[in-house]
């Protein structure tokens, strides 16, 4: 389902249950203030609803271009990958790399981290290389706004991923922006709601400040979770970046522990589930929370598929828009319209427990995507 068709249903949902949101949001300090009122039961799982479901948890088999490019590939390119310090934007480079070496073309990855410092620092390296092209993911513009317009000057065209900013002064193309994230809070809200099956659900959202893509996730699934239940209960637990991979997964037993009631946790993208199982057991909680995450990982998709408290994971097939990335940068060289390429058109799928591909690798939504975009590049 397209961010315009769900974001349609989500305004007929609020409709149908005439939910006034007023008053009840969350502060999200992280101290565990409740929002959610009491004047109504809890939800009413449709047929349209589960219907919805049952669509957004069927695998996708399109990438969702299908324009051929025009013009030969050319030759001898480099495209820099500004790398975030997470796991997951390691793998994914890996992904551009082999998008880039289908066409001959070579990556070179700059290390930003995770501080601002070192996030501006990648970018400055990426302005003075001149590359034919950039690729970034996760971090907002305000970090790096003069380099972006370096680049621009330059005539560098950069592809932002996974960011909540717009396309324009220096971004050629987002992809996987906050239209898609919405959409994404969306679809894991109303699978929580039909597996809970118009149970109340008293839910625990963690945001990460410095990708802001997390927050955009978390504040339209409440926003989702609000519209369909009055009685449900949500909160919001904020932390720093240099918890993900060090003591976040005790930062959430700790906070679960002091709030017994909460049974359903969005926790932010894959990386951020890392160990989360082994801390609630160690805890005396586990089993008690179902966990919803963004991306994948095989250390994720292998608690979920075992039954550790992981239950979905929300994919944007984060291979195939490293793929997309080389195809807008091949029509953008060429002269080529880039239209395709920018086409709201991601694959997407909510990956459960009975669907998971993999659990030793990061897996695509679409599994022949490679393919896919050999074909329209005519380099199979």
């Amino acid at each position: 389902m397209t961010s315009k068709v769900r974001a349609g249903f989500l305004a007929a949902l609020v409709a149908a249950v005439a939910v006034p949101l007023a008053g009840c949001g969350s502060s999200g300090d992280g101290d565990g203030d409740k929002g959610g009122g009491t004047t109504t039961a809890a939800a009413d799982v449709s047929p349209r609803l589960r219907a919805d479901v049952e669509e957004m948890t069927t695998r996708p088999t399109s990438i969702g271009i299908d324009v051929p490019i025009e013009r030969a590939i050319p030759r001898d390119k480099e495209i820099y990958y500004i790398q975030c310090g997470s796991p997951v934007c390691a793998t994914n480079g890996d992904y551009l790399v082999e998008a880039a070496e289908a066409v001959g073309w070579e990556v070179r990855r700059v290390n930003a981290g995770v501080t601002p410092e070192s996030v501006k620092s990648a970018w400055l390296q990426a302005v003075r290389a001149k590359p034919d092209g950039v690729v970034a993911s996760g971090f907002p513009r305000s970090l790096f706004n003069s380099e972006l317009l370096a680049l621009e000057e330059a005539g560098v065209p950069v592809v932002d991923i996974s960011v909540t900013d717009p396309p324009g002064d220096g971004i050629s193309a987002v992809f996987a922006g906050r239209p898609q994230f919405e959409a994404a809070g969306e679809q894991l809200a109303e699978y929580a709601l039909v597996e809970a099956g118009g149970k109340d659900l008293d839910v625990a959202i963690v945001r990460v400040a410095a990708f802001p893509v997390v927050q955009v996730v978390g504040d339209a699934f409440a926003a989702t979770i609000r519209a369909a239940c009055t009685s449900c209960k949500i909160d919001f637990l904020d932390i720093p970046a240099t918890s993900i991979g060090n003591d976040l997964p005790t930062r959430l037993s700790t906070y679960l522990q002091g709030h017994p009631d909460v049974n359903w946790v969005y926790n932010g993208f894959a990386d951020m589930s890392v160990g989360v199982p082994a801390a609630l057991q160690s805890a005396g909680i586990g089993d008690r929370v179902k966990i919803l995450n963004t991306n994948n990982n095989p250390t994720t998709a292998g608690y979920m598929a075992s039954g550790q408290d992981v239950v979905a994971l929300h994919i944007y097939g984060y291979p195939e828009l490293m793929w997309r990335s080389i195809d807008f940068f091949i029509r953008d060289l060429n002269g080529e319209s880039t239209a395709p390429s920018t086409k709201p058109t991601f694959p997407d799928w909510v990956v459960t427990k009975e669907t998971v591909p993999s659990t030793t690798e990061l897996f695509p939504a679409v599994a022949d995507y490679a393919a896919q975009y050999k074909r329209l590049w005519g380099v199979e």
